[in-house]
């Protein structure tokens, strides 16, 4: 999975999970309930990203495979983060840790 790919993703899936997370808080509040809201972040960013993952596996027929679910926990995971720290501060962190083909080129021509 390329980090372009996964940024995009990972921004459609926050993008879904933080709205409806915000609508879930704002029909408890109405219903003057109290719900941890990252507890609430979990549940939806887990539900919002396996359904996600599921129907763009089933359109693009690609195989199942142990790689595949890596990708999707991983998903998960990251799609947790963005809806409780931020899409911002997510993607730096990817960058960071995730070498980027292009900069390997740039260094290669300096040399």
């Amino acid at each position: 999975m390329s980090l372009e790919f996964l940024g995009t993703a990972l921004l459609a899936i926050s993008i879904v999970t933080s709205l409806t997370v915000e609508g879930i808080k704002k029909i408890f509040d109405a219903c003057k309930k109290n719900c941890p809201s990252n507890l609430v972040a979990i549940i939806v960013s887990v539900f919002i990203t396996v359904i996600a993952s599921v129907v763009y596996v089933v359109l693009k027929n690609i195989p199942f495979s142990f790689l595949l679910v890596v990708e999707i926990v991983a998903l998960v995971f990251l799609s947790f983060l963005v809806a409780t720290l931020g899409y911002d501060k997510v993607m730096q962190m990817l960058k960071q840790f995730i070498p980027n083909k292009t900069d390997d080129k740039t260094d290669k021509k300096d040399e």
